[in-house]
């Protein structure tokens, strides 16, 4: 029943009377004298979660105090809370200091008149006392101290002391055995695993790496791996998808490659140099086993029987041998060419779609180059926005604290190994009290303790010395909330060169009344912060310096090459003699009455015979141990390449960090540019100096016969071409593949001592943090630049080879396959998750691709065109028999006409391309900047928009970015563990100086 109008009336007139009568006599709440640090501080004792609670007012925590208490806990906490004058707090701390004083004089005074009476006091913390003893300091000599020094370490670990900061209450943790089955867990979400909490492990014969076709029919016809069209690696980037991709490319081109040049190999095999043909194997494949040009002027044909075909029928003359093997190498040249198209097409497309269907920060991110000194965060969203129109999710500066950052770096070095300690001493509390030699121990970690709280110490204070007060900002990451923000900022700052510097420039585009350049931003767990202050004159300033260490290096292999191609010329000097007409047909007992005659053919006859009959002969024992050394020769010299090649990988990891690149995409991309180019010359290019007279006398050692690709060549530098190749097949993996069986044996042996409850045995090894056993789980990380350039090398040797030594395609293809599988098998089972590379190295290979046609070609032309082994004839029919002709009389031969057009017309049209793309390019920019227009930039990022349009916020609360999704510095896992941070104090800062103080902080077992 509702109220009549009176009784309304009466209601209002009663609550206004309630109202005047507590206005005239007001409630003063207990909790008004209390100051705001002692309400939170009750607030806290009594567990009342309050968000915020610094930024309250002291109004709402009196207000929420008398809401929850009441008066009942304001009288009981009265006598706890009095409140001191000054005069009173300095009496007593007067008088807590004079105690103290006379405690730690009493305690220095003892011990040092009972163990320590020879040595300068300094300032040591025993812990852990006996009963009755209370808090124990002593006097502990160190040798080579100043007492300026110990006075100053005693007063540094005292100030230590008196700020605080739960440093006494650390060690009184109880240690807390670290967990296998979290270790396990660490495991599978630190290496590549499938999406989901389960964290499953790939099986790295079923996972599929998908290919580049995604047309049915004749793109599965020619997926050799039959694997579909999809990479389950696509969560990891396109970086990681491409380089298999790759290797699978590379594998079934230098297949076909080689079913190309069977025919060739067929018939270098049943060749007519005897000498060649019985003394070294792998030359048998080559030109060399040919014979010269002067000697032979035709060859057998293999498997032709002169019964069927008389009038020499099973003989093909030399020069008409040379056509066939053109028209072979230009057709293996047109297929390397469609297939190098195909890739280059198949990558733009690959790369754009998976762009479109995964989501990343960099989506939603701009990089500013470089902006205002005095920029805030806040300004940067201010006018983003109002340029835009869009809503900013977040902006990050980068600061010139490259300093700062690096002695972050040592001081987390040192925290890591102060928590071990601290670890170490909680563990000798829990684990061994009473037990005997404990004080020992103890008395020892806690000087450890203490020396790493004063190295933290005094890194903290040479960081404040050496960094500036005031930082300035040098670039900035603004990330917005939709990928259209995104968009928008690129179309309203996408200006050329002469626009951005010169004119045309709107003044509302400018902030704070400067110029800035606009890019997107790189992925967040690439970007190196320390290096972000260097100039670009800097880094190539010492990039510099790096690569010319490398070619001083490249020099030093120079010489061994040399001197092992003199040693084994001396060696097989004896043995040159060309044998007899027709001698290997003739009875076994006249050759050896013919050798007796005449020594100097011993190689004829001894190199029919096996290894045992030669050593057990007196006449060919000799011809043995020459042979051996000749051949040891060669692969020792092989090794010596191998090993400059791990040198220059080496060289150049060391070389990355010194560079100082921006992001790990740009150092891993000139790392890769380089060292492929040292493995190439190392590998592959030193045979072909040997003829160099300039070089000869800068090693000073001469060659009495060092042409170009004749007989002896073939059987010196070939040979060792083919086995460098050779031991590469296996030699990249060896490393990799030794580390993974000893990583998988150490961890054998720690399961194998488990309990049945899975906790591991002290017996067999002390766990003391949680963080050793998780680093014993982790592998190494996956290094694609390295992987990427030794690809490269074998893809670039081979077939740069290949017309005159057709076993490379082969052994090429073979290699590919192995590192295929090798690197999968590793990727899934060894390897850590790798940061989110992008597709610039793999479409830098795919470039580099285009520069080997050139070069294969140039060689096919170069080893089929001196003479040495086809004389040819000239385009007019004329025979041409002088091999040190003209450059021009060399390249006018018949049988040479084919690479050349192929070579020609490959030229053109590239250049055609190129230049009228440039040239398009460069009227249409000059265009845009005479009408103050805007280029087109921005059409390949329209283009690579996601599929499925989300806000950034939403993207990152669900999960669904991959990779890392903020440009904070202390949210990436790497400066994390530099740093020795915990995510949940990343999650909550943002400034690289807001890490301070010495306590271990415990965070929760659990892996997010």
């Amino acid at each position: 029943m509702e109220p009549t109008g009176f009784s309304a009336i009466d209601t209002i007139r009663q609550r206004a009377h309630e109202v005047i009568v507590e206005a005239q006599n007001p409630h003063i709440s207990p909790y008004s004298e209390w100051s705001s640090d002692d309400l939170r501080e009750l607030l806290v004792q009594f567990q009342i979660p309050l968000r915020d609670s610094y930024n309250a007012t002291h109004e709402t925590l009196v207000r929420i105090c008398d809401q929850v208490f009441g008066a009942e806990v304001a009288e009981s906490e009265k006598d706890c809370r009095r409140q001191f004058s000054i005069e009173e707090i300095t009496r007593m701390g007067m008088a807590a200091r004079t105690i103290q004083k006379a405690f730690f004089r009493r305690q220095a005074w003892k011990k040092a008149n009972e163990k320590y009476q020879d040595y300068n006091a300094v300032f040591d913390y025993m812990g852990d006392c006996e009963e009755g003893e209370g808090i124990e300091y002593d006097v502990e000599g160190i040798h080579g101290l100043s007492h300026q020094e110990s006075f100053r370490r005693h007063s540094m670990l005292r100030r230590i002391n008196e700020q605080g900061d739960d440093y006494d209450e650390e060690i009184e943790v109880e240690w807390r055995k670290p967990s296998w089955n979290f270790a396990k867990k660490f495991e599978a979400a630190s290496r590549p695993h499938r999406a989901g909490k389960q964290m499953a492990k790939y099986n790295w014969k079923k996972a599929t790496s998908g290919r580049h076709c995604f047309a049915g029919g004749c793109g599965e016809q020619l997926d050799l791996w039959d694997e579909g069209r999809t990479s389950e690696f696509s969560q990891f980037g396109i970086g990681i998808t491409n380089y298999f991709k790759f290797l699978k490319w590379c594998c079934w081109v230098m297949f076909i490659l080689s079913l190309l040049h069977v025919p060739v190999l067929i018939v270098n095999a049943y060749g007519a140099n005897d000498l060649i043909g019985s003394s070294f194997n792998l030359a048998t494949t080559t030109f060399g086993n040919l014979g010269s040009a002067e000697d032979v002027d035709s060859v057998d044909i293999p498997g032709c029987d002169e019964m069927e075909l008389p009038l020499n029928g099973c003989r093909v003359k030399k020069n008409d041998l040379a056509i066939l093997y053109s028209f072979i190498d230009a057709a293996g040249t047109i297929f390397f060419i469609l297939a190098w198209l195909w890739l280059r097409a198949f990558e733009s497309k690959e790369s754009r779609m998976l762009n479109r269907s995964t989501v990343t920060a960099s989506d939603y991110t701009i990089r500013l180059k470089s902006v205002p000194a005095d920029t805030t965060e806040k300004e940067l969203a201010i006018h983003f926005a109002r340029v835009t129109g869009e809503a900013v999710a977040a902006a990050h500066l980068a600061f010139n604290n490259s300093k700062e950052i690096k002695q972050y770096i040592k001081r987390g070095r040192i925290m890591k190994q102060r928590f071990n300690c601290i670890q170490r001493i909680r563990y000798e509390k829990t684990m061994r009290d009473g037990q005997p030699g404990q004080r020992k121990r103890l008395r020892n970690l806690m000087r450890e303790r203490e020396s790493l709280t004063i190295a933290v110490r005094q890194n903290d204070e040479r960081r404040s010395r050496v960094i500036q007060e005031r930082q300035d900002a040098i670039q900035a990451f603004v990330t917005f909330e939709t990928e259209t923000g995104f968009i928008e900022a690129m179309l309203k700052y996408n200006f050329n060169w002469f626009q951005r510097y010169c004119c045309c420039y709107p003044e509302r585009l400018k902030f704070k009344g400067q110029r800035v350049h606009v890019e997107q931003a790189p992925e967040p767990s690439t970007i190196m912060w320390e290096n972000l202050e260097f100039s670009t004159s800097s880094r190539y300033f010492r990039k510099f310096l790096t690569t010319s260490v490398a070619l001083l290096a490249i020099l030093l292999s120079i010489m061994l090459t040399f001197l092992a191609r003199d040693f084994k010329d001396k060696v097989l000097k004896y043995a040159s003699m060309p044998c007899p007409d027709q001698f290997f047909e003739l009875d076994s007992d006249y050759q050896l009455e013919l050798v007796k005659s005449n020594l100097d053919l011993s190689h004829c006859y001894c190199s029919t015979l096996r290894i045992m009959d030669q050593w057990n002969m007196n006449l060919c024992h000799d011809h043995l141990v020459t042979w051996l050394a000749s051949t040891s020769i060669s692969y020792g010299a092989g090794f010596v390449v191998i090993f400059m090649n791990f040198f220059f990988t080496w060289l150049l990891n060391v070389a990355g960090s010194f560079e100082k690149h921006q992001s790990l995409d740009n150092m891993e991309e000139s790392n890769m540019v380089r060292v492929f180019l040292l493995k190439f010359v190392n590998s592959g290019c030193l045979v072909l100096l040997y003829g160099q007279k300039w070089l000869q006398r800068l090693v000073r050692i001469r060659f009495d016969d060092a042409s170009d690709f004749n007989v002896d060549w073939y059987a010196t530098g070939g040979t060792s071409v083919m086995i460098i190749m050779l031991l590469n097949i296996i030699a990249p993996h060896t490393g990799s593949f030794i580390a993974y069986l000893r990583h998988r044996a150490k961890i054998r042996r720690l399961e194998r001592s488990l309990t049945k409850d899975n906790e591991t045995k002290d017996s067999h090894k002390i766990w003391y943090t949680q963080e050793k056993m998780n680093e014993f789980y982790r592998g190494p990380p996956f290094r694609l630049n390295y992987r990427y350039a030794q690809v490269l090398v074998t893809i670039y040797i081979c077939w740069m080879y290949a017309i005159s030594m057709p076993i490379m395609p082969m052994i090429g293809a073979f290699s590919c396959y192995l590192s295929y599988w090798v690197d999968k098998f590793l990727f899934c089972n060894f390897y850590r998750t790798p940061p989110r590379y992008s597709d610039r190295m793999g479409k830098k290979c795919t470039k580099l691709l285009g520069f080997l046609i050139v070069l294969h070609m140039s060689m096919s032309l170069w080893m089929m065109g001196g003479g040495h082994i086809f004389q040819g004839e000239s385009l007019s029919g004329k025979q041409l028999g002088d091999i040190a002709a003209s450059w021009r009389a060399r390249l006018l031969k018949r049988h040479l006409f084919t690479i050349e057009a192929t070579l020609v017309l490959f030229v053109t049209c590239i250049f055609l391309s190129q230049f009228s793309s440039a040239f398009w390019s460069r009227v249409c920019d000059c265009l845009r900047c005479l009408t103050c227009r805007k280029g087109n930039r921005v059409k390949g990022l329209r283009n690579n928009m996601n599929t499925l349009q989300v806000d950034y916020t939403s993207a990152r609360d669900r999960e669904i970015i991959r990779g890392l999704s903020s440009y904070n510095i202390l949210q990436n896992p790497k400066y994390q563990e530099a740093f020795a941070i915990t995510p949940e104090f990343a999650a909550t800062h943002n400034k690289v100086s807001s890490i301070r103080g010495y306590n271990t902080k415990e965070g929760d077992l659990t892996l997010a």
